[in-house]
């Protein structure tokens, strides 16, 4: 598959290849729920939100989703279809 050339084909790519996709594989990403919405609203990409907890350095607790496609196959072909490919 081609290389990704913007943020939202990132997040996709990287919720190929892992299966999953959160806001912790993109912590510098300041639109990162938004790509996510895109790909759900925009494109109909069907996802499954899981909700996780994690501790930050003050050792309290925060909750983040977690993000998997329903069909990995639909997923791959959005991609090319992003990607031109």
């Amino acid at each position: 598959m081609k290389a990704p050339t913007n943020n939202i084909q990132e997040v996709l790519i990287t919720m190929i290849e892992q299966g999953h996709v959160s806001i912790m594989d993109f912590p510098y990403l300041s639109g990162f729920r938004t790509r996510v919405s895109e790909l759900v609203c925009e494109h109909g990409l069907a996802i499954c939100s899981e909700q996780r907890q994690g501790i930050n350095k003050f050792k309290r607790t925060f909750t983040y989703a977690v993000h998997s496609p329903l069909d990995m196959e639909e997923a791959i072909n959005l991609y090319k279809k992003l990607t031109n490919e």
